[in-house]
């Protein structure tokens, strides 16, 4: 087992150099976000790609806005580190700076999960945003505070009745008296706004879609140029050889991860095809043990050997 989890390694290993950086460099180009942006905040919608592309300034893996923001965020105390995969500062038409966070999740596995709730971190995540203004503005500077937007786009393990949907959320407040104009007071709290676009793992076109579903599955199937499929696509040419080459790469991770699975799935099937023919005739536990410890190809370790030997046992428990 430990020649899979080295082959498991080095294709990590490979993929942090090559697939996950290619894809930063892509989603970092203000080219390819003009359009994700377009159909996030309020007010760009009736501005054209060429305008929004002149209002931001993009950052990946580098300091943004150093009086304010830094990709790595360290936190304070025990805080967990954030990383921001692309940070963007969005100048609005009136000439007020937001500052959009966006955020990934595109694993190499399809049958990965990300071990925890997105929209608990994706909330997190605006926090910190916010928080961090604070710590570097001084703490009578809360006027000076920008709003944060926090961009997940996911494609693996989607349920079903989530596919190709938009979820968004924001802060705003009510009063227990209905003749109270609260909008001065919702303006004031208008700080946190989070979107979870939720794609699917064949990227189905449908005609009904928002654009910016479209927009984003055109981009995985190389379609970023095909009027049929991108609502941007005369915008979105000028970028259709790094698309095509990023998802190519995409492309290949995913069948070599696939191929590893089935490799992984043999390897096991083998083990615990062994592990019965032990117990059927009549070997004690330790002694199976430490058969899968010491045999000559791939021997386990005795962590591993117990692990089996347990799923076995809890899987065939007659």
């Amino acid at each position: 087992m430990d020649t899979y989890n080295n082959i498991t390694n080095d294709i990590f290993k490979e993929s942090s150099l090559t697939y996950d950086q290619k894809f930063k460099q892509l989603f970092a180009k203000k080219i390819f976000l003009a359009p994700v942006l377009k159909n996030i905040i309020p007010e760009y919608k009736e501005l054209n790609l060429e305008t929004i592309e002149e209002l931001i300034t993009t950052h990946s893996n580098v300091k943004v806005n150093p009086q304010v923001y830094n990709s790595d965020d360290s936190g304070k105390g025990n805080e967990a580190e954030t990383h921001y995969d692309v940070l963007a500062d969005c100048v609005l038409p009136d000439g007020e700076t937001i500052c959009v966070g966006f955020f990934f999740d595109l694993e190499m596995q399809r049958e990965s999960n990300p071990g925890y709730p997105v929209p608990k971190r994706g909330v997190y995540y605006c926090c910190r945003l916010i928080s961090r203004q604070i710590e570097n503005l001084g703490e009578e500077s809360y006027n000076q505070l920008k709003p944060v937007y926090s961009v997940w786009i996911l494609i693996n393990n989607i349920p079903k009745h989530l596919r190709n949907s938009i979820y968004s959320a924001k802060l705003s407040g009510y009063s227990n008296k209905e003749s109270i104009d609260i909008s001065k007071l919702n303006s004031q709290i208008d700080l946190i706004h989070l979107y979870l676009v939720y794609l699917s793992e064949d990227f189905k076109y449908e005609e009904n879609q928002e654009n910016l579903i479209k927009y984003l599955q055109s981009v995985f199937i190389k379609q970023v140029d095909n009027p049929e499929f991108n609502p941007y696509y005369e915008y979105s040419s000028k970028i259709k050889k790094e698309v095509d080459e990023v998802m190519t790469i995409r492309e290949s991770f995913e069948a070599r991860g696939e191929a590893r699975g089935e490799a992984r799935g043999e390897a096991r099937g083998m083990i615990k095809g062994r592990i019965a023919f032990l117990l059927e005739a009549g070997y004690p536990d330790t002694k199976i043990i430490e058969y899968l410890t010491t045999m000559k190809k791939n021997p386990l370790t005795l962590e591993q050997a117990e692990k089996f030997l347990e799923e076995y046992c809890e899987e065939y428990p007659d």
